[in-house]
């Protein structure tokens, strides 16, 4: 175990520097997922055996399952396995406490598909992060089992409804956050233009219209080529100045404070010139 701890510390370090050499971004936020999802499975091959791999399969949710983990966000993990399956206590501590050892942030749970939809149904939070849901290894077909749940019980005939919910969530955001695209404090996740309301874009094209990511959306005509350039190179940088943020605080943090802005200028390479401090620009 201690070796497979060693290496994973080593990788992430890798990551780090190449973020600070200037990499994109977006690509590091994929690798990291990968990283980890190497990790897990290499806990999980520790712990399970032909039999455990039918009744349990490790499910990455949210940011992690789209594949967009940043440095010192929370690992949303969970453990799907079939009722009545004794030995999942076992499985989770041997999926979860290497994590947890690294200092690692994780967010987990323990489910049935069952339980998981339950769960949806109470917590929208939950409900949007199984929109992202990604098989990570074991039981393939339980995992398609969770996804048909899924569909069945928050899509179809629930179209309306979910737009209605998403909505009044983004509506209670812009009242804590702000409602405005100019802020002195900012914050890049649950603020207006975040990540949140990005994501918010991208449930509501599943959900609504059955589109799969920015490429479905551009061949439906929601978005034109120009609209589709301009979104990247918004979202690139919103990644990097959120990526430099965890970095230059060495945690999971959000908003844009005031004392952090001058530090983040300088990552994203604005420079100071004709008396226009770097921060101003």
């Amino acid at each position: 175990m201690q070796p497979m701890i060693e290496k994973f510390r080593a990788e992430r370090l890798k990551l780090e520097e190449l973020w600070r050499e200037g990499v994109p971004g977006i690509a590091l936020l994929g690798q990291y997922s990968e990283l980890v999802d190497r990790f897990l499975l290499d806990n999980f091959k520790e712990v399970a055996d032909e039999e455990r791999n039918r009744s349990i399969a490790l499910v990455a949710l949210g940011g992690y399952g789209r594949q967009e983990l940043f440095p010192h966000s929370d690992i949303d993990l969970m453990i799907l396995y079939r009722p009545g399956y004794s030995k999942v206590g076992e499985i989770a501590d041997g999926v979860f406490y290497p994590l947890w050892d690294n200092g690692l942030e994780v967010g987990h749970g323990v489910r049935t598909v069952e339980e998981s939809i339950a769960q949806a149904r109470e917590d929208y939070f939950f409900r949007v992060a199984l929109l992202d849901a990604r098989l990570i290894c074991g039981a393939d077909e339980l995992f398609r089992e969770l996804q048909r749940a899924y569909q069945s019980h928050f899509v179809e005939g629930h179209r309306k409804e979910f737009v209605v919910e998403m909505k009044t969530h983004r509506d209670a955001r812009r009242r804590r956050f702000g409602a405005h695209s100019y802020l002195l404090e900012p914050n890049l996740k649950e603020g207006r233009g975040g990540m949140r309301d990005i994501q918010a874009m991208f449930w509501t094209a599943r959900v609504v219209f059955g589109l799969n990511g920015l490429e479905d959306m551009c061949s439906a005509g929601l978005l034109l080529d120009e609209e589709k350039r301009d979104f990247l190179a918004g979202f690139a940088a919103l990644v990097r100045l959120r990526g430099d943020l965890h970095y230059l605080s060495k945690r999971k943090n959000d908003p844009l404070y005031v004392e952090q802005q001058e530090d983040a200028a300088e990552a994203l390479g604005y420079k100071s010139h004709g008396g226009v401090l770097a921060v101003e620009s």
